[in-house]
């Protein structure tokens, strides 16, 4: 029986195990397998979905915005050892009831005044299907637990217990959200990011060629279990988000070039060295891992900026010309007056820009709400004007982001009526 004849039955089998997959030009096929039998070991190969694989490199490209958004990525459990220790499979949050995977967790690295530190969880779901309630009510649950872990402080004799941190959840998906997810992310303060829009077709077709090359790469090298750790490991060190001490003894083709696509490559070579996975006893080839990497950090422009409006939800902005803000932030401050510009869903759906309020369109700030509460408002176009007005007044008074350190602070100034 030939390769593709056993690999095809074993496909079939549903028992039991790991996810087995095979590929029929661009269609991915799955079904259970077990792993005790020596043609399993011989010729099945078992990783995870090209669908899965791609929400990992989403989440990795979103974790370099988060980190160029005044976020430092927590990578090791060297880095808070009260908070963080090793997993099989990655770093893990310690919780009341149990420890969570923590895929892609940062950490705002500027104070934030009479409150705790903040921690947010990014999650990514790269799919064809709306992401639905079950994934919420799972990142809800997270959010509950880890919260209410509490690290002791001495005072004298006694332990008392403290909270350290305040953690927060951002749920991204490619293809929006149903309405019953998007009523309880709001009721629960879990940060829902659509990324649907054809404004963010660039970054999804980015991470999708780097999925696709990384599965095929893992389906040639018939490396089983994916390992996701290395691959995460090595995108973190191409992308210089990688922050644990560990990273400063990397040995740098050339430090004084931070673009080059060798010196990206030769940082991700660390990888096996570095994963923080406990249990990939398999692992990619690295001269082609570090080379998809590199390629992948070398696609990604400065088209997509985290900002913070003082609402449970996060505003993913995507600027014309990015320049152009940090020019004026330069000139002008930044505390920045601006005005919203709302348009109807006649003319684009959903769409938003900000502007400055001194109507010069010196830059110009692109988004889209919540799709609840892009539904509500656009329900009766009569009133549209109106909702919009008290969107803008009471969620988006002041929207708050970070460029080069510097906190940004983008004011609504209502424009006079005339």
């Amino acid at each position: 029986m030939t390769r593709d004849l056993i690999v095809n039955f074993l496909c079939h089998v549903p028992r039991s195990g790991t996810l087995c997959l095979r590929r029929t030009g661009d269609v991915v096929e799955g079904a259970r397998k077990g792993s005790g039998s020596g043609a399993d070991r011989a010729w099945g190969w078992c990783m995870t979905s090209l669908e899965q694989l791609r929400g990992y490199i989403l989440e990795e490209v979103l974790a370099r915005l988060l980190y160029e958004s005044g976020y430092r990525l927590l990578v090791s459990e060297t880095q808070d050892p009260e908070a963080l220790r090793r997993g099989a499979h990655g770093l893990l949050v310690r919780g009341r009831g149990t420890d969570h995977q923590a895929d892609v967790l940062g950490e705002l690295t500027l104070p934030v005044p009479f409150s705790l530190p903040l921690r947010v969880f990014v999650e990514a779901k790269y799919r064809a299907a709306k992401t639905g309630l079950g994934d919420v009510r799972n990142a809800h649950g997270v959010i509950h637990d880890v919260n209410e872990h509490h690290s002791t402080a001495s005072a004298g004799t006694r332990a008392i217990p403290m909270r350290r941190y305040h953690y927060r959840y951002v749920l991204f998906s490619t293809s929006g959200f149903t309405k019953p997810a998007q009523q309880f992310a709001l009721a629960q303060q879990i940060s829902l990011v659509d990324l649907s829009s054809p404004g963010f077709a660039g970054l999804l077709g980015a991470a999708d060629r780097v999925a696709l090359g990384l599965y095929r790469l893992a389906e040639e090298a018939q490396v089983s279990p994916f390992p996701t750790g290395q691959v995460r490991t090595a995108l973190r060190l191409a992308f210089d988000t990688w922050t644990d001490r560990e990273s400063d003894d990397i040995d740098d083709v050339d430090a004084n070039d931070a673009v080059s696509f060798q010196r990206r490559a030769s940082r991700a070579r660390w990888a096996n060295q570095m994963n923080p996975a406990q249990r990939e006893f398999q692992t990619l080839p690295l001269d082609r891992l570090e080379s998809l990497a590199a390629e992948l950090s070398g696609r990604l422009g400065e088209n997509l900026v985290f900002a913070f409006p003082s609402a449970p939800f996060v505003l993913a902005l995507r600027p014309f010309d990015l320049s152009a803000l940090d020019t004026y932030v330069a000139r002008n401050g930044s505390e920045v007056n601006v005005n919203i510009l709302f348009v109807t869903r006649r003319q684009v759906t959903g769409d938003w820009m900000i502007v400055p309020a001194d109507g010069s369109r010196f830059f110009q700030l692109q988004f889209s709400l919540p799709a609840l509460l892009e539904d509500w408002l656009l329900h009766d176009e009569r009133t549209a004007a109106r909702r919009a007005r008290g969107i803008k007044t009471k969620l988006l008074s002041s929207i708050s982001l970070f460029r080069n350190g510097r906190l940004i602070r983008l004011q609504y100034e209502r424009p006079p009526r005339g």
